[in-house]
């Protein structure tokens, strides 16, 4: 019976040890649970820097759960905005180059000319001040960030220095805004700029920024005419040389000239496969299969082909690809180093397409040689337009051609032609899928309007009249 008791409370002495050993481990394990919760949650000071100076922060800049934190107030003015509280929406407004951003506290949304850009967490509040995600608020001031040492742990930011809203251009900026215009838009006065800024979105929750490249669809054609004007500048051909020459076998090659294919009087079909991928070579192909819209020299009509048929032309009289002829001859020398032809890899602003009532990214743009294949910047594009009131890349008797009407739509080489008042302004406009392009100017110098929007189906030509009249 003793025998009995004895391991009875040996037993319970066991249990009772393993008991106290669960509830020490369990205590133990909480604590150390606790304990990284907190210092994930913790506030962790950090160093942000302004322009590589220190300013005067309210509240210290902090990592939390991964996201760097800084005060809205003094982080936007710090960068150039003014900042108010908006008692209506309930948010804090910044104006800044025309824009207007709203954010209200708690939230991860920040609202820019009324589209929407979210954070990657809420914003916080620290004694009394509203702490918004460093990232995402430089994204809507357009501010630009560098780390400054490898730790990641030490960051600059300094303000937007590429957009630029003028006292003069203002109404311009309103205008642009009030039609839903998305893209770049850079507008100068005899050379100097007036207005460069980004609207809208360039890519998923990515505002545009006025520098970023981006397709430039039919303005593409401007520069296909000046490589055939070069050409004809360097004896390689002529102007009435004949299509059967380049194109043998091509319907009514022999009446169709040069000038006719630059004129759009060709006849040569608009229309051909958009296949990623397709050669020059199998385009003409398709192209010579094709019957002619009206007898060659009768009539006028926009033709993508024609322009296929051109870049054929500038790659068997200059030995070279299209592209490479056109960078060797327009865009080194004139520094043009953010112009080019696009590819599916190169990364371009995104265009977007309309579907079911919501802006969606579009598919890759595809086109040919000659027609819509480059990309650029507005400030790429305003170095040509210089080029264009000199002798930089062409002569004068060349740029004459080109802004020479030769048809009742006032069709030159690569560009259209209209009066207004006593100035004569030479303009192109461009579609493509998900991108919607215009480019005005004055002849001789005078307003320059460069829009390269990233929207189909944005009426292009009435936007640069707007702009144009907004700014008389």
């Amino acid at each position: 019976m003793k025998r009995t008791q004895h391991r009875t409370v040996l037993l319970l002495s066991y249990v009772l040890s393993a008991v106290v050993l669960m509830i020490c481990t369990f205590s133990l394990n909480t604590s150390i649970v606790q304990a990284s919760q907190n210092q994930a949650t913790k506030d962790i000071p950090i160093e942000v820097t302004v322009k590589g100076e220190i300013p005067q922060w309210g509240i210290q800049p902090f990592l939390y759960n991964g996201t760097t934190y800084v005060p809205l107030r003094d982080t936007a003015e710090f960068l150039g905005a003014s900042v108010r509280w908006n008692a209506t929406k309930k948010s804090s407004q910044l104006d800044i180059q025309g824009d207007t951003i709203f954010h209200k506290p708690g939230t991860a949304i920040f609202d820019v000319n009324g589209y929407t850009i979210k954070a990657p967490a809420n914003s916080l509040t620290r004694q009394g001040t509203t702490m918004v995600p460093l990232k995402s608020l430089a994204d809507v001031l357009k501010a630009n960030i560098r780390f400054t040492n490898q730790s990641l742990k030490a960051i600059d930011i300094s303000p937007d220095n590429v957009s630029l809203l003028t006292k003069e251009t203002e109404a311009a900026d309103t205008y642009l805004k009030k039609q839903g215009f998305s893209g770049m838009a850079l507008i100068a006065n005899n050379g100097e700029v007036i207005l460069r800024k980004g609207y809208g979105y360039g890519d998923e929750n990515k505002l545009n920024r006025p520098d970023k490249e981006t397709r430039i669809a039919s303005l593409t054609k401007s520069f296909t005419a000046a490589a055939i004007m070069k050409l004809a500048e360097d004896g390689k051909l002529a102007l009435n040389d004949t299509l059967e020459a380049y194109v043998p076998g091509f319907p009514e090659g022999s009446q169709i000239t040069l000038h006719m294919l630059l004129s759009h009087t060709s006849g040569a079909a608009a229309n051909f496969t958009r296949t990623d991928g397709m050669s020059l070579q199998s385009t003409v192909d398709e192209l010579k299969k094709k019957p002619l819209d009206f007898k060659p020299g009768t009539d006028f009509k926009y033709s993508n082909g024609g322009y296929v048929l051109l870049a054929y032309i500038i790659e068997q009289t200059s030995g070279t690809s299209y592209g490479q002829y056109l960078n060797d001859t327009f865009f080194k020398p004139l520094g043009m180093k953010h112009t080019g032809e696009a590819t599916p890899s190169k990364n371009t602003t995104k265009g977007f397409v309309l579907s079911k009532g919501q802006w969606e990214i579009a598919d890759y743009y595809v086109s040919q040689s000659g027609t819509g294949t480059l990309y650029s910047t507005v400030d790429d594009l305003l170095k040509w337009d210089n080029a264009l009131n000199t002798e930089q890349v062409l002569g004068q008797d060349s740029l004459d051609k080109l802004f020479t009407p030769y048809s009742s739509k006032n069709y030159g080489y690569g560009w259209m032609i209209k009066k207004l008042g006593n100035s004569t302004i030479v303009f192109h406009n461009g579609s493509g899928t998900g991108y919607s392009t215009g480019l005005s100017r004055e002849l001789g110098g005078g307003i320059t309007i460069i829009l390269l929007g990233n929207h189909a189906g944005m009426d292009m030509l009435n936007l640069l009249d707007g702009v144009r009249e907004s700014i008389r």
